[in-house]
This record gives C-alpha cells, structure tokens and sequence, in this order.
C-alpha cells in the first residue's frame, strides 16, 4: 500500500503482542489496542480511505456486527476490504451466513457498493489444527475477500 500512495497506517488488535510486533515493522504511524466486538473500534467516524480487516471475521474471534464500525471508519468514497477463512464447520457455515446477509443488508441501505468477492485457496496456514511445525507446510485453509466501497 506505501507503494500505491498511502502514508499514514493505523493499527488495531486485541494483541498486545501483536501490536510489539507491528511496531518492529516500522510501518505503523498509530496502533490501538482494541478487542474488537467488546470494544469500539478506536477510529473517529468517516477518517480512513481504507480500511481493512484480515482473518479475525469468525466465530469466537470478531462478531458481524463490527462490519458496521469498519464501514462507518472509512471515508465518503473509502474502501472496506474484509477477508475471512472459511470453515468448513456449521459454526462457520453460520458465521459466513450471517456475514454475508449482514453486508447485503448494508448495501441494500446505501451505505456501500459491493465490488468484488474473491474465494481464495490457501489462504492461510491451519496453525490450530497441526501438531507440529512440518505439518504447517501443507495444511491451509480456504478463504474468501470481500470489497465494498462506501457511498458518498
């Protein structure tokens, strides 16, 4: 994104050690520590031209309902670029259900205009489910990237 323009990067996690290690890259101008779901995402209304949100969308990590603060984060016009792994679980069937009905829902409400969905093989390595670091070369998990850009 550097390379595309962008300058000032904000980052939010419910990590502390997460955001030590965001902190090395040296990218970062700003990070926030935030569980998001029982916390408010820490972001005045309408002040990112995009916003992103990578992997935490699942059951027991992010609820849906915090699609609604990312869109109200990012500008007349931003982006709002969400990924999530899909699991191959009813609770993960659910979670993509309700997901999926809460962002047409939104667009049915004009906050947003869907662009694109993109499901994506190998999304990232199954660090849960492998006993030990050799296994995690092959066990990936397939995910989906959704893009919206909100109404001005």
């Amino acid at each position: 994104m550097a390379e595309l323009g962008f300058r000032h990067f904000v980052g939010v996690d419910g990590s502390k050690g997460m955001l030590e290690l965001a902190a090395k890259t040296g990218l970062y101008q700003d990070l926030r520590l935030a569980l998001l779901g029982t916390q408010p995402l820490p972001a005045q209304t309408g002040s990112f031209d995009v916003v992103i949100i990578i992997g935490a969308l699942r059951d027991g990590f992010v609820p849906v309902s915090v699609v609604r603060e990312l869109c109200d984060a990012a500008k007349p016009g931003g982006y709002i670029c969400m990924s999530r792994v899909n699991l191959k679980s009813e609770s993960g069937e659910q979670y993509r259900e309700c997901m999926e009905r809460e962002l047409q829902l939104m667009e049915e409400e004009g906050l947003w205009t869907h662009l694109v969905t993109k499901d994506m093989d190998k999304y990232m390595m199954d660090v849960y489910n492998s006993s030990k670091v050799e296994e995690l070369t092959n066990q990936y998990l397939n995910g989906s990237m959704y893009l919206y850009k909100k109404s001005a």
